[in-house]
């Protein structure tokens, strides 16, 4: 019986670490978002978009397991 209990306040608090942990890393995702100028996110948009082009030109070459 002090197994279970104990078992269930290891899994309690590794569940609350993991909650702060997550919410840590999604207002580091959202900060940096934010704080980009607008050079940045067209810089990043442009990158995107040259990767998506090579990528399909890629698959073209060799040939994609899903066609479209």
């Amino acid at each position: 019986m002090d197994i279970d209990k104990l078992a269930m306040i290891t899994l309690l608090i590794i569940y609350i670490l993991f909650t702060v942990i997550t919410l840590f890393t999604y207002l580091i995702v959202i900060g940096g978002n934010e704080n980009k100028t607008e050079n940045e996110r067209s810089l990043e948009d442009e990158e995107q978009m040259k990767f998506l082009k090579d990528l399909k030109n890629k698959r073209k070459k060799v040939g994609s397991r899903w066609k479209k």
